[in-house]
């Protein structure tokens, strides 16, 4: 077995301890590896997405598209995280996203039909899916709420908090991307951090 799915297998166990090595064994059966270069696309927008993914090195950026051509960053997905938009992955719609490798990137995938049929097989499984999408929920609330109730320093202040190992490795315009603002904005609330340091 590739040591990426035994990181993955490690990862099932931690948030899921009463599954048995039986049950990982089989559920490992489907499960396939795949490396990805810096500035490859996970999942383009307008494509459905058949699997989902586990990242377990390097970083991924999801963002949108807009009319006009700009793009405007969601989230970002890094190492020891699930990359998957849930609509899509769940329901076989397009995803309205992009995930993009802002590093080479390695991912254990997983494909729709295998999870859902684990879910059947192994009731266990179903506590492991309903943890990772709750996880999944809560994040997204919290980003959605950051917009509707912080200023852009505290956004920047939670990224940073949030992130650590995050912060020296996207560019400033990606990260303005994220916290909706300018870029003049992000430099004047560096600065002003800086001097009350």
């Amino acid at each position: 077995m590739k040591e990426e799915i035994k990181t993955y297998l490690k990862h099932i166990k931690d948030v899921c301890p009463e599954l048995n090595d039986n049950e990982l064994e089989k559920f490992s059966s489907e499960l396939t590896v795949e490396k990805y270069n810096k500035n490859d696309f996970y999942i383009t927008a307008g494509q459905t997405q058949t699997q989902g993914g586990f990242l377990i090195s390097g970083l991924i950026r999801v963002f949108h598209t807009d009319e006009l051509g700009n793009e405007k960053n969601i989230y970002f997905v890094p190492e020891n995280d699930y990359t998957f938009h849930y609509a899509s992955f769940m329901d076989n719609k397009p995803s309205p996203l992009s995930f993009q490798c802002l590093e080479t990137s390695v991912v254990v995938n997983f494909p729709a039909f295998h999870l859902h049929k684990s879910y059947e097989e192994f009731p266990k499984f179903d506590r492991y899916g309903r943890l990772i999408v709750e996880q999944k929920l809560k994040q997204q609330q919290e980003r959605l709420e950051s917009f509707l109730f912080q200023s852009a320093e505290q956004r920047y202040l939670d990224f940073i908090n949030q992130f650590p190992q995050l912060f020296n490795r996207i560019s400033i315009s990606q990260l303005c991307s994220y916290l909706g603002v300018e870029r003049q904005t992000l430099t004047r609330i560096r600065q002003k951090l800086a001097r009350s340091v």
